[in-house]
């Protein structure tokens, strides 16, 4: 029983070293390599926090050693990534391209937020690192004859994404998250649409569809604001 209790960290330590694996195979293979590792990441961040709910396993050091693997997976390695995007889409070796580590610092910061802030327990102040982490990593999936790949390869784009992207981390902003409390459609209408717009943008445009999505739920966000944040 007490080896149960140690399950979330140990899947949080998966999540760890989901973010270490991305930034080898960026270096190694490149963009579209390391991506998935993102993805795998975030079903894992997922994972830790369900199974330490269902068994009763929250302590201080899950709490910080999940922040620690975020900003690996979700801060270092999608700044790594957008930062070599910059680099392909630019024709010199330009400085400029270290902008996308802006995205990792603002991810830190946003992730030590949210570990001392009473607010965020129910809602989101910010756009989540997982969210902006998962931006990235589509955009690297993205193929060349996708619709989209002309913006997302697009040197201007990236640049604004790296300048944006990481103030949407911290900007004091009200944001739904996808925790049911129950399943009731009047009390979780705006969760219910957003998960059936993403889902057919998701069908319709695979990996290009994901910033549509982001899009979309600062949109809804901004429509109809929680009506609580704590």
């Amino acid at each position: 029983m007490n080896l149960l209790k140690h399950l979330p960290n140990i899947i949080t330590l998966g999540n760890l070293t989901c973010g270490l694996l991305g930034i080898i195979l960026l270096f190694t293979y490149g963009p579209a390599a390391a991506a998935p590792m993102i993805f795998w990441g975030a079903a894992l961040d997922f994972l830790d926090g369900f199974a330490a709910r269902a068994l009763k396993a929250y302590s201080p050091i899950g709490k910080e050693l999940d922040s620690l693997a975020d900003v690996v997976t979700f801060g270092a390695l999608p700044a790594l990534i957008l930062m070599q995007l910059i680099a392909n889409a630019s024709s010199m070796d330009d400085p400029i391209r270290y902008l996308g580590l802006l995205l990792a610092l603002f991810s830190a910061l946003r992730l030590a937020k949210f570990n001392v802030d009473t607010e965020q327990s129910e809602n989101f102040i910010g756009l989540p690192t997982p969210a902006s982490a998962i931006l990235i990593a589509s955009i690297a999936l993205v193929t060349s004859g996708d619709f989209f790949s002309m913006i997302y390869s697009n040197f201007g784009f990236l640049i604004a994404l790296a300048l944006i992207l990481p103030l949407m981390l911290v900007m004091p902003l009200p944001l739904f998250s996808l925790k049911f409390k129950s399943f009731y459609i009047k009390s979780n209408s705006i969760r219910y649409l957003f998960l059936l717009i993403s889902l057919i943008l998701l069908i319709t445009f695979a990996y290009s569809g994901i910033l549509l999505i982001i899009l979309l739920y600062v949109t809804l966000s901004i429509i109809s604001p929680p009506k609580k944040t704590v």
